[in-house]
């Protein structure tokens, strides 16, 4: 049985009393536009850090999302369009974005967003002492010149393909400057130029953020964010139900998982208080294999594991049906996706004897053997993933019982997502890990297999190299035709499709719910995509009064 749950939360001093459900059909209407409310939602894991030079993990990347603000952003059409600057010319030579920035925009503390951060937020990120993930992708960049406090000149050394994506987040100089970036305590107290400012973090509870009365444009609707840490699905789920949270996969990551939705998206409990969608998803999961571990330096050895592992079944046991086959790094629908990739079979026959001409052997114990470096070693290895998504666990036990029937020994191990990331995958303290990418509109994934993307806070963290790919990626970003881009990029997905650096598994489906009370937002075919501050609730159907 669900429990009714009536909340009170104490944010910043206000007390904000929850009404209780109220009767379904006082939702149908969409209402006057209105300000007030909280929005509550949750992530699987806290945030590692806000700082957005140094995120490299969806929880901390959501919320500053909501604080920080760019040059530029995606519109519901994944179309880039105007933000902090608000006009651009590009030189005929396209290696010259000169950006006019929008006068009067202010950061959370009042002081005036100019050129000057601009450049500061440049330099942090090339500054090879910044423990940033992102630094690979302003390499290509030449200088940055202050042509006056609103314009912008930044030069490239190459034409640049994501040359208008690029800074997403710009970094208060006033506040920054001449600190050590990487243990400032703006980590913790960010401050940004976004439609919301940062109220509080309670460590593995729940980050608040309150709406930015003087946002450039124009005051948030709705007067609080709250991320609650809720690190299971099915609790998260229960809290839905109950009304603990307002919405799964809205503003932040997250999805119902596939027994959730088949089992309730028509139940009174949902659908008469919420709002469910099932969309394509900008995303992918994977197993990803250490190469710095011999076992897995062999591409052989990597393609019979993938045909080891039946990912069809995954989808309908682990997913319940609702994902499909991945076989590469793009999005669904992508133009970058190699049409004539085929994903490799399950074939066990096949892999057990690709297994054998790589040299392992079945051992007494049952399970395969090889010699390396002189030792014994039998194929045991141990596959990590972070708690809390249903559909991974599941995938992991999945993995474990079909290699099993290769003569492969897999132990599981669920961490806690702090220390997966930073205890485990930076420090490529592991053999093999399940997790996933989220994906941009553009294919570029240049800082997650080029070669020299290995260090400890970049995203090649399976230590995979291959010089021909190194050089389609570094071309792909350099042109800027779509059709001369599109085959390098299906030149990557080949290669990587014979590499199997991972073994790509699925693409899941978007499953989201939101509370029929929020109105304001836009769907798109992948996901929830609009500016924050026109989201609302109409006064009659506000659930919390400060």
């Amino acid at each position: 049985m669900i429990r009714k749950f009536i909340m009170a939360l104490t944010l910043a001093g206000v007390v904000l009393s929850g009404c209780g459900k109220k009767d379904p059909k006082i939702y149908a209407e969409n209402g006057p536009v209105a300000d007030g409310d909280v929005m509550i939602e949750s992530e699987l894991s806290d945030a590692k850090t806000l700082n957005p030079a140094l995120v490299s993990e969806v929880a901390g990347a959501d919320i500053d999302g909501l604080i920080f603000n760019g040059l530029t952003r995606y519109n519901e059409k994944l179309q880039i369009e105007p933000c902090l600057a608000e006009k651009w010319k590009v030189s005929k030579d396209n290696k010259t974005i000169t950006y006019t920035l929008r006068r009067g925009v202010k950061f959370h503390d009042g002081v005036e967003m100019t050129a000057s951060d601009v450049l500061f937020t440049y330099q942090v990120y090339i500054d090879p002492n910044t423990n940033t993930p992102e630094g690979a992708e302003y390499q290509d960049i030449k200088k940055v010149e202050i042509m006056s406090p609103y314009e912008v000149k930044v030069t490239y050394k190459r034409p640049f393909a994501k040359a208008l994506a690029l800074f997403d987040s710009i970094l208060p100089k006033h506040l920054l400057e001449g600190k050590d970036i990487n243990t400032s305590d703006f980590a913790r107290h960010p401050i940004g130029t976004g439609p919301y400012k940062f109220v509080e973090w309670k460590t593995d509870q729940k980050i608040v953020l309150e709406a930015n009365p003087d946002y450039w444009e124009g005051a948030p609707h709705l007067k609080k964010f709250v991320m609650r840490v809720i690190p299971d699905q099915t609790t998260q789920f229960l809290e839905l139900l109950s009304g603990g949270i307002d919405s799964v996969g809205a503003w932040l990551h997250g999805t119902l998982s596939g027994e959730q939705y088949i089992r309730q998206v028509d139940t009174p409990k949902l659908k008469d208080y919420y709002n469910v969608y099932k969309t394509h998803s900008l995303e992918y999961t994977y197993v990803g294999w250490n190469e710095l571990n011999p076992m897995f330096k062999d591409k052989k050895v990597r393609q019979a594991l993938t045909m080891g592992i039946d990912r069809d079944a995954i989808i309908q046991n682990a997913m319940n049906g609702l994902g499909s086959v991945c076989d590469g790094p793009f999005a669904y629908g992508s133009w970058a996706n190699n049409p004539r990739v085929i994903p490799w079979p399950y074939d066990p026959a096949k892999a057990k004897k690709i297994l054998a001409e790589a040299g392992w052997k079945p051992g007494a114990d049952g399970f395969l053997h090889k010699t390396i470096n002189h030792n014994d070693t039998p194929f045991h290895f141990t596959l990590i993933i972070p708690q809390g998504k249903v559909d991974r666990e599941r995938s992991a036990t999945i993995i474990q019982q079909q290699l099993k029937q290769l003569g492969i020994q897999v132990d599981i191990q669920v961490l806690e997502w702090t220390a997966f990331l930073s205890q485990y995958i930076e420090k490529k303290k592991f053999d093999a890990y399940i997790m996933g990418w989220s994906l941009t509109p553009d294919p570029d994934c240049f800082a997650i297999f080029d070669s020299k993307q290995t260090k400890e806070h970049q995203y090649n963290m399976i230590s995979y190299s291959n010089k021909h790919i190194d050089t389609l990626l570094s071309e792909g970003r350099m042109v800027l035709d779509q059709k001369r881009r599109q085959k390098i990029y299906q030149q990557v997905h080949a290669i990587l499709n014979e590499d199997q650096p991972y073994t790509f598994l699925y693409i899941p489906n978007q499953m989201t719910a939101i509370h029929k009370r929020l109105k304001g937002y836009v769907m798109n075919d992948f996901d929830i995509l609009t500016h924050p501050e026109g989201w609302y609730v109409p006064k009659a159907q506000q659930k919390y009064t400060p």
